[in-house]
């Protein structure tokens, strides 16, 4: 089904006053049988009617010359638009002219925008947990470029230095660990994979160039606190009321394992039966996790109001704060003096403090969980694991701490 083309002037929407807009109408003329179907292009200039005829604005007038000039230049650029759609595409329908305006139209958005598009396509096609990751990067994304920049940010802008400094502000700002950033990157390139096959509007491929952080284990640095790490921050004082509430919601990530995203959601409609219960922001998995007399004792000193407190001090503030408590709280032995062996990229002279942040309460709570002989399936209750896979770091570890598990077993299997 082929067409052929023909594109004149028409004044539209003429008003009271025999005003119209100069219109470009194309006409698609089916070689067979002659059906006709037209588009129209606004070309924003406008007319009195007798100043128009079917060759477009009439040009006696000098202030209609300008006018007259643009108008010309947009029909031109139609006619040349219709022949290279013809060339590249063998044929000219309104369905490939009608393809070619909505990626011109996308072209001129910026990321954001882009995204919001990325989105509502996606929603049809993967499920809602996958379109909570798509969000969680567009939010990274806003705190990331200057605000003044958002409507000025387009597919242009994400060079290699663009991503190797959100990379950086990933890992030193958010302080993400090295999987969380490799997905973050990962979305992003899907992001990236939509603008430039499916909506065809970028052609800068730096994002395919750029090297992601690489997702093997043991690039990863999973830094746990034993009970006499936590021995020490719950001894610790001081009269510092911002450092105090940060060691309170600090104690209770150890306590109870939550993320920092579900820290900053929590209030009392959390608490019920005596269990911490809630979906997961991250997962949108249902957990039910017991409360320890001591996250319970916090509940209690803030009024329930954990999530209002976490958000006052902010998520990248509450993470340098954490290290300040670890350090004052006497978390200062260097990493090569640990019972745990972590990444040897890390110099050994690094003070543990300084490797501290709110993702440890979790990593902290998982460790100690199976060091005093939870099953493993259990703790997968609690924090939301679906994979038993996940938690074989933290079992090597408690396995490694645990020389006297088998006595355990002694004394419960024990028989007169």
């Amino acid at each position: 089904m082929s067409y052929n083309t023909n594109v004149r002037f028409v004044l539209k929407n003429i008003n009271s006053k025999d005003v119209g807009c100069v219109n470009l109408e194309i006409v698609f003329i089916h070689k067979e049988n002659k059906k006709k179907i037209r588009r129209y292009v606004n070309t924003g200039e406008y007319v009195n009617k007798n100043n128009f005829d079917s060759n477009g604005i009439k040009s006696h007038r000098h202030s209609l010359k300008s006018a007259k000039l643009l108008v010309e230049k947009r029909k031109l650029e139609i006619e040349e638009l219709l022949r290279n759609l013809e060339l590249n595409n063998g044929e000219i329908t309104p369905d490939i002219y009608d393809v070619s305006q909505r990626i011109n139209e996308d072209a001129k958005k910026n990321i954001f925008e882009l995204f919001d598009k990325f989105i509502e396509y996606k929603t049809k096609k993967v499920e809602s947990r996958t379109i909570q990751k798509y969000n969680t990067l567009k939010v990274v994304l806003e705190e990331f470029i200057p605000k003044k920049k958002h409507k000025n940010t387009y597919t242009t802008d994400i060079t290699l230095d663009f991503l190797e400094e959100l990379t950086t502000y990933l890992s030193d700002k958010k302080d993400l660990s090295i999987n969380t950033i490799a997905k973050y990157q990962s979305v992003l390139n899907t992001f990236m994979d939509y603008l430039t096959d499916t909506l065809k509007v970028n052609k800068n491929l730096a994002y395919k160039e750029y090297q992601k952080i690489s997702r093997k284990k043991e690039s990863e640095s999973k830094v746990v606190l034993l009970k006499e790490h936590v021995q020490k921050i719950i001894d610790w004082t001081t009269d510092d009321k911002t450092l105090e509430t940060v060691k309170d919601l600090f104690l209770f990530q150890i306590m109870t394992g939550v993320r920092i995203s579900d820290l900053l959601r929590i209030s009392k409609y959390f608490v019920k039966n005596q269990m911490l219960s809630f979906q997961m922001f991250k997962t949108t998995t249902t957990v039910n996790i017991p409360l320890h007399p001591m996250a319970k004792e916090i509940l209690t000193k803030y009024d329930y109001k954990i999530g209002a407190k976490c958000k006052e001090i902010g998520e990248n503030q509450y993470n340098t704060f954490i290290k300040d408590v670890c350090k004052n709280a006497g978390l200062t032995e260097e990493v090569s003096s640990l019972r745990i062996t972590l990444n040897k990229k890390i110099p050994v002279e690094t003070p543990l403090y300084k490797l501290v942040s709110s993702h440890v309460g979790r990593t902290t709570f998982v460790t100690n969980c199976l060091i005093s002989g939870i099953s493993p399936f259990i703790v997968m209750g609690y924090t939301g694991h679906r994979k038993i896979e996940t938690l074989h770091y933290y079992m090597k570890i408690a396995g490694d701490i645990s020389q006297d598990a088998f006595i355990k077993y002694e004394d419960y299997f024990k028989f007169k």
